[in-house]
């Protein structure tokens, strides 16, 4: 979610190289890049997502800023995790032709590899001010009415590396085949959040809540192409024939809105608007070439949530959230693919924006040591990968062998269901351990966090 899910996003870009072997455009094919804005906290992540309806911990924040109304003692907020993401890329393979059945040419079809990405560390911290009613003609005095909350939060962190061999291709009526170049690429992205956020109790029963983040972007890209041992040979990584670059550091500012309802009762409801903010870095395509500025959008999110309690001892949640992914095809994908050398293939490649469904469920064992909050949850995670479509026929053979490469290398992505499980402990009246775990094909991530409360009222997540 918001940050979301934001989430969530599987970004592919490609951008070929190498069509006969003397001739090739000065680009680089991009592995599958998987985006992941999730809610920070393992609360929300073991109930699957499932929190602007709940949104009742520090991690409000940025899941529904309303919430942080519901927070009524002092506290301070430290989240870690541990993510793997393997993406897959085309590394390799025959995609037409007959096979030769020598050197690299022995694979019948597209060869896959996996992309792996693991990082670990501090991903959140916060500290929460509630602030409560002191005027003895308030009814509600001594109940909280504005709650203050600064936050710092990990947003994006990819770390990918891959290395292909190059596929071969015949063009229809050809005699001869041709092999795309062998390509070595590294990339390291990061985005990272620092932000206030306010809640403010209009009515009992009704909050509204809104913050300001400063977003600090950073990326270091590069893509070499390389020679190879003739042919039908491998990689000849002491030639590089070519190489492209994305590199930069930018800042950005955007808001949050939020509302919720029903904070005193049953049944809750919690609307999230995430506005995604922009960034630009600078491209190269061949060395010693000229510098482009880009711009990199992270998407908008827009989230609505219900939270109900059947018994004060089970939470049911839900959420429904719709991304924007498709502000990422406006210059980070078209750019790139601008210079493949295709006619109109910055017109070609596509990402549609998702609708992402979110379940969760909670279950407090009150009367058990350290009264456990036993958590489970399920989200539908769109496909959100970039898609190739030519915006027209194919005009030469090397505009239908650019076609048959992007469309296999950009055939990987699919729609995904994640399930989710967690653990809250009450270690103390004034500290709290949580961690939760997400699961899904090609992706997985723990998170644990401590938070740690001060005041004499009680408080806190429930």
């Amino acid at each position: 979610m918001t940050t979301r899910r934001v989430r969530a996003l599987t970004l592919a870009l490609v951008m070929t190289a190498g069509l006969p072997p003397a001739a090739f455009a000065q680009t680089s094919l991009q592995i599958p890049l998987q985006f992941d804005f999730l809610n920070p906290g393992p609360k929300s992540l073991a109930m699957g997502g499932a929190f602007s309806g709940v949104a009742d911990d520090a991690t409000a924040t940025l899941a529904n800023p309303a919430g942080l109304i519901q927070i009524g003692q002092r506290e301070v907020s430290l989240e870690g995790r541990v993510t793997s993401n393997n993406a897959r890329f085309l590394q390799g393979g025959r995609l037409s032709g007959t096979v030769l059945n020598e050197g690299l040419d022995t694979v019948s079809g597209p060869q896959f590899g996996d992309s792996r990405g693991t990082h670990a560390g501090p991903t959140f911290l916060s500290v929460v001010l509630p602030f409560a009613r002191t005027d003895p003609a308030d009814p509600l005095v001594g109940q909280t009415r504005w709650v203050l909350a600064a936050q710092r939060h990990e947003l994006v962190r990819v770390d990918q590396q891959f290395q292909s061999t190059g596929v071969f291709q015949q063009a229809p009526g050809d005699l001869t085949s041709v092999r795309e170049r062998p390509q070595q690429s590294d990339r390291q992205l990061s985005i990272t959040s620092y932000g206030l956020s306010m809640a403010y109790a209009v009515r009992p029963g009704i909050a509204i809540g809104g913050g300001l983040s400063l977003y600090r972007f950073s990326i270091d890209s590069i893509f070499r192409r390389f020679d190879t041992f003739g042919f039908l040979g491998a990689p000849n990584t002491g030639t590089e024939l070519g190489r492209s670059t994305q590199v930069g550091d930018d800042t950005g500012v955007a808001p949050s809105l939020g509302l919720l309802i029903g904070t005193a009762g049953r049944t809750r409801a919690g609307v999230l608007y995430r506005h995604g903010p922009s960034f630009t870095f600078q491209t190269v395509e061949a060395l010693g070439g000229p510098e482009r500025d880009v711009t990199f959008r992270v998407p908008h999110t827009l989230a609505v949530g219900l939270s109900h309690r059947p018994r004060p001892s089970i939470l049911l949640a839900l959420e429904v959230t719709r991304v924007n992914y498709a502000r990422l095809e406006q210059e980070f994908v078209t750019d790139q693919a601008r210079n493949t050398g295709r006619a109109q293939s910055d017109e070609s490649f596509r990402i549609d924006d998702g609708t992402e469904v979110h379940l969760g469920a909670q279950y407090l064992k009150i009367d058990w040591r350290f009264a456990p909050k036993f958590r489970v949850g399920a989200w539908y995670d769109p496909d959100h990968s970039v898609r190739y479509r030519p915006a027209t026929p194919p005009v030469t053979r090397a505009d239908g062998l650019l076609d048959e490469r992007h469309a296999t290398a950009l055939s990987t992505g699919d729609n995904r269901v994640h399930g989710s499980a967690g653990l809250g402990l009450s270690i103390t009246p004034r500290i709290e351990w949580n961690i939760g775990a997400d699961v899904a094909a090609r992706n997985v991530i723990v998170s644990t966090s401590i938070i740690v409360r001060a005041g004499s009222r009680p408080g806190g997540s429930q």
